[in-house]
């Protein structure tokens, strides 16, 4: 039997900044008729401090009640208080949050959230070997997991109070003295720029996961095991965003609460084979669907009205419903006739690596944001989405006569990731000779070509409609739009070679 503590506490710095005058809003023809511009003032922003703070209890225990068959049970405890500031840092906590016309400022001194302390997570495993060879094993799992609710915590530094800045429209100039113009951090109404917010109601995010395998071995060196996965995640965060609630805001409103929701299915395949007669093997596949209304905590679209969190629901932005692997490494014998070159064929090895899946969802949006956001694209019924060419990267793009721009304000008709993107397939290849210099010391040549055919793999199109026809098509490779350190070895880039030593003690 296990016990345990963990406990977390983390301190969250914001580094103050100034900038000054960014820049006037107005052109040489209208200056001289109007003796006006739009300011865009200096961001005022406070040095901000959080503490954050985690505690989490939890026992385990394993019980055989004979010799096939095994249970592994637990539970935890997960204590998650919200934020606190430290030195002059203000959070600010708000109230009425449900209804947009009565948001306001909560007294100070007020949690950003009310702590929850029922967040108790229960686990089960079983294990069960059915026949007396053991060689077909079932097991089964389940269980809830708890995740953290600060990560949003750390945007309340970056917005009021602690950040401040004016946009005036239609200012005579010259202007003799700025003073009167530049922002000072308040917190009394009317609340100026982007107000970050957390719903005072706010639970830990949640989810329900199960499983269900059923391994058979063959020959005791090969073994096939399906798998079901389950998962549904609940009081999931998402930030909504809405423009002005009411008038005690000059700017947008974000809200962090708990109205998204996720669910995910998936059948997996494996096949492996240990070091067999020289060579080893692990194939898998995976069927699978994962849908949600929120695939981060991002807000999609700004409006009066919040947008229901129901009418985003489709399949998560990192959908993937078909996934091949598979990887295979065999140790090339020396021909036992080259006696002569017996020393320079031996302990030579290949390894390939084939990855295949299809490609992840996407929708279009309008090219002018709109309050930092930018909403969904109108569908036009009847068209065709793509249009198909040998000219096109990846032979299609999207066609312009499917989509419009809604009016301002208004969430498109299209719905949420209702497009299917590009795939990925891509082949590696691998020759390695391993130099035993000593019985400790050991010397690997190796040489390693990426996407060994060359398979052209895109991202997705930027997908902005009523912007230049380019963004209707993919712009880059995939290797590009991963991002990382070097695209030029990552997967999805162009055919790569790479010749390494390796020496090992």
């Amino acid at each position: 039997m296990k016990f345990g503590v963990d406990y977390r506490a983390n301190y969250l710095d914001a580094i103050p900044y100034q900038h000054l005058l960014e820049y006037l809003s107005f052109s040489i023809p209208s200056l001289l008729s109007t003796s006006s511009a739009d300011l865009f003032l200096p961001i005022t922003t406070a040095p901000s401090k959080i503490l954050t703070r985690s505690l989490s209890l939890y026992g385990q225990d394993t019980w055989k009640v004979g010799s096939r068959l095994t249970f592994t049970y637990g539970l935890r405890w997960e204590f998650n208080p919200a934020p606190s500031p430290r030195g002059n840092t203000t959070l600010a906590a708000w109230e009425n949050v449900n209804n947009p016309a009565a948001i306001a400022l909560a007294p100070e001194g007020t949690p950003i959230w009310h702590s929850t302390y029922t967040n108790f997570a229960p686990r089960l495993g079983i294990a069960w070997a059915p026949t007396e060879k053991r060689d077909l094993v079932v097991r089964a799992g389940g269980g809830i997991f708890y995740d953290l609710g600060v990560g949003a915590a750390a945007n309340l530094t970056s917005s009021f109070p602690n950040n401040v800045q004016n946009i005036l429209s239609g200012t005579p100039i010259p202007i003799g003295d700025p003073t009167p113009f530049l922002p000072v951090i308040s917190e009394l109404p009317p609340f100026p720029g982007i107000v970050n917010a957390i719903s005072p109601n706010l639970k830990l995010p949640r989810s329900y996961q199960w499983n269900v395998a059923i391994e058979k071995s063959f020959s005791d060196t090969r073994a096939v095991t399906l798998t079901y996965v389950g998962q549904v995640g609940g009081d999931l965060l998402r930030t909504e965003g809405l423009g002005t609630p009411n008038p005690d805001f000059l700017g947008t409103f974000f809200l962090t609460n708990n109205s998204a929701a996720s669910n995910y299915n998936a059948l997996q395949l494996q096949y492996r084979q240990p070091m067999s007669h020289g060579v080893q093997a692990l194939f898998n596949y995976t069927y699978s669907h994962s849908i949600d209304n929120a695939s981060n905590d991002t807000v999609d679209f700004v409006s009066h009205t919040v947008i229901s969190a129901q009418n985003d629901r489709a399949s998560s932005d990192f959908d993937v419903r078909h996934s091949f692997s598979g990887a295979i490494s065999i140790a090339i014998p020396a021909p036992s006739r080259a006696k002569g070159f017996a020393p320079l064929l031996r302990n030579w090895s290949t390894d390939v690596v084939v990855v295949a899946r299809s490609g992840f969802p996407f929708n279009g949006s309008i090219a002018t944001p709109v309050d930092g956001s930018a909403p969904r694209a109108d569908r036009i019924p009847g068209e065709p989405v793509w249009i198909f060419g040998s000219n096109l990267p990846g032979g299609r793009a999207l066609n312009p006569n499917a989509f419009a721009v809604p009016p301002p304000g208004v969430q498109g008709t299209e719905g949420r990731n209702d497009l299917l993107g590009f795939g990925l397939t891509q082949v590696d290849v691998s020759l390695a000779r391993q130099f035993l210099l000593t019985e400790r010391l050991h010397l690997q040549f190796r040489t390693d070509a990426f996407n060994l055919f060359n398979h052209p793999n895109f991202t997705n199109p930027l997908a902005l409609i009523g912007s230049d026809p380019r963004f209707l098509e993919s712009q880059s490779m995939l290797n590009q739009g991963l991002g990382g350190l070097n695209p030029l070895f990552q997967e999805g880039g162009p055919r790569s070679l790479q010749i390494s030593l390796r020496l090992t003690f």
